[in-house]
């Protein structure tokens, strides 16, 4: 069995462990290293507080302790009963279990939970006059993530607690909603530079215009959020975590350009305006009803980015006129803007009728999607050359 309390390990979407490296690099982690859904670092107390409050595009960050291999659930609770879990919280503490299971030997996931959850009620009952902690699934002061590929155990503690996409913004989601950390990792792929004008013309309910808001002013993603599991941790440095929270409060700054989110369906901009009062953005975004086909964004340069239907709950007609329109929208409106967007639908984004500067696959939901970026200059990009260089 080895044991690490090492490393940390930030999880998010496939396709932003890039996105997600770089923001961990600027936050001076030291020996940044990515693999599936997820990127390891050196472990830092003062590190696993700035990733809870800071990193826009990571899940969940977690911190490994033991590593073993085991062959079925009984031989996974052999294991876990000799860990000594009263060294990491107390028996006053409640408790859960995440868990995330691909193995021949472990079947069904959920007992091989259960098989640690008992183990660890089992090994306080032998030290605490037959006392154990509680299990509280919701909100648990501790949560620990059972991790199992093959027969390779990872048995971690999980400092975030809820998933850090949950930023508390939403008061209501329309039917196909951007998860938060999609919407940042989207922004930050764009390279966006944050001194220029934002827009989501398909806002829907709002998510990707409050996470450029965020953005824009500098404000740490998580900064307003009360709940983290690493507050009930034994070694949790209450003075430190006030004192980065107060430095971050610190960077706050102002945002001299327009963000703009517009839909043309009335409930979403109904939604849309409710969830960016309170993420506390009115006075940063603008919310308009009306299409992206009579959309006319602010003069200047600005990046855009649209994550619309797919096509599920359409005529292929429909998906395909919309498509069309999107396109027509890119060329016709947004000269000087940088033009993104996020889909499945592979025919239809072959009737914008451009070619990306850049292509990223990801995942949104459980769909395989790609995102593309297109320049939208005046003229065409040759043209465009051409006068740069006769001045």
């Amino acid at each position: 069995m080895n044991v690490f309390e090492s490393k940390i390990i930030c999880k998010t979407f496939q396709g932003l462990e890039q996105v997600l490296a770089d923001e961990l690099t600027a936050l001076n982690a030291k020996n940044v290293e990515i693999i599936k859904r997820a990127v390891v670092c050196d472990y830092n107390i003062e590190l696993l507080y700035r990733c809870n409050l800071e990193l826009r595009t990571c899940l969940k960050v977690l911190v490994p302790l033991f590593e073993f291999e085991s062959n079925s659930p009984d031989d996974l609770y052999g294991f876990a009963i000799r860990i000594p879990w009263e060294d990491y919280f107390t028996i006053d503490q409640s408790f859960a279990i995440d868990f995330t299971i691909q193995s021949e030997f472990f079947t069904h996931s959920q007992f091989a939970s259960l098989k640690l959850k008992d183990a660890i009620c089992d090994r306080f009952r032998k030290f605490h006059n037959d006392k154990r902690p509680d299990v509280n699934t919701d909100k648990p002061d501790i949560l620990f993530n059972l991790h199992i590929n093959k027969n390779n155990v990872t048995i971690s503690m999980d400092s975030s607690g809820t998933s850090l996409h949950q930023r508390g913004n939403r008061v209501e989601q329309t039917i196909a909603p951007i998860n938060e950390v999609l919407a940042a990792g989207l922004i930050l792929m764009s390279k966006w530079d944050r001194q220029s004008h934002f827009v989501d013309a398909m806002c829907g309910s709002g998510t990707i215009v409050i996470e450029a808001a965020s953005l824009a002013i500098n404000k740490a993603p998580n900064l307003d959020r009360t709940y983290f599991c690493f507050k009930n941790w034994k070694n949790y440095d209450k003075t430190l975590y006030n004192d980065i929270c107060t430095e971050l409060e610190l960077k706050i700054t102002d945002f001299e350009f327009k963000i703009i989110g517009s839909d043309n369906n009335k409930k979403s901009v109904f939604i849309s305006e409710n969830n960016v009062k309170k993420a506390g953005y009115t006075h940063l975004i603008e919310i308009r009803e009306i299409s992206i086909q009579k959309m006319i964004p602010p003069m200047g340069n600005g990046t855009l980015i649209i994550n619309p239907p797919y096509g599920e709950r359409m005529e292929a007609y429909q998906i395909d006129l919309l498509y069309k329109q999107i396109g027509d929208a890119f060329k016709q409106h947004f000269t000087g803007y940088i033009c993104g967007i996020i889909s499945n639908n592979f025919a239809g984004l072959k009737l914008i009728g451009l070619k990306p500067m850049k292509k990223y696959s990801v995942i949104n939901g459980k769909l395989d999607c790609v995102f593309y970026l297109y320049e939208m200059y005046e003229g065409t990009k040759r043209k465009q050359k051409e006068v740069i260089s006769e001045e």
